[in-house]
């Protein structure tokens, strides 16, 4: 039971009114606590590099909303360039000049990027670049690193498995064996591992990675392990 204390606090009484109408009263698992107990916190305003919640507590925000807030929160420019934009409309269902012009600062700055293809949330993202490996190699399996997240597409949600090569596993319910079985999870870091799996499945369309792991923790390459899996993938 809760103390009494707890049962003040707003972002408690929103939780207890959020369960009821949205599974584990959010609408993403990683924001649930589940893992770190307690009671989500629930946020009223954020600023710079802090957030306030719902009941007045400020906090550093090392999250920065898993990305996107790279440039703090409520920057003055941005807030000025959003609210412009804002006032002739927000979502038209139609082609627009705003993003050929973003388009085409993206594949300016960055050399390696030849086309763009804008997409809502980063589970989109890497839908669409797994169809479009399998669809230009004509194969179907996918190499992904135990530990790695990429969202919550079907061909992504399995177990790391044990042993130099597993075929993947659900790893969570609704996933298809049979779909989930075209996904080979190789352990991070384990160059020999990947060079086995590659021998051993002619038929990879693409290996996707996440450079630096966030999702078991911090866990950076060890160093040549990116130019190996650049030069395997390659090759």
């Amino acid at each position: 039971m809760a103390s009494p204390k707890k049962d003040q606090d707003k972002s408690f009484r929103l939780h207890a009114r959020a369960v009821e109408l949205m599974p584990g009263g959010v609408n993403s698992p990683v924001r649930a606590f589940r893992a770190v107990g307690g009671t989500p916190l629930f946020i009223r305003s954020a600023s710079g590099a802090t957030i306030t919640d719902v009941d007045g507590r400020t906090f550093i925000d090392y999250v920065g909303s898993w990305g996107p807030m790279i440039l703090g929160h409520a920057d003055p420019e941005i807030v000025r360039a959003l609210s412009a934009v804002a006032a002739n409309g927000t979502s038209f269902g139609a082609p627009n000049e705003l993003e050929v012009e973003l388009a085409e600062e993206i594949v300016d700055a960055v050399p390696s990027i030849e086309m763009v293809r804008m997409v809502n949330s980063g589970t989109e993202a890497t839908m669409s670049a797994i169809r479009l490996a399998r669809g230009v190699t004509g194969r179907d399996k996918l190499v992904k690193f135990e530990g790695c997240y990429h969202g919550h597409a079907d061909s992504l949600l399995v177990k790391a498995g044990s042993g130099v090569a597993t075929l993947g596993l659900p790893d969570s319910p609704g996933v298809p064996a049979s779909l989930a079985q075209h996904t080979l999870t190789v352990p991070f870091n384990d160059a020999t591992a990947l060079e086995e799996v590659f021998k051993q499945h002619p038929d990879i369309a693409g290996l996707i990675i996440e450079p630096v792991v966030g999702n078991m923790g911090v866990v950076p390459p060890q160093p040549g392990f990116l130019s190996f899996v650049r030069d395997i993938t390659t090759k």
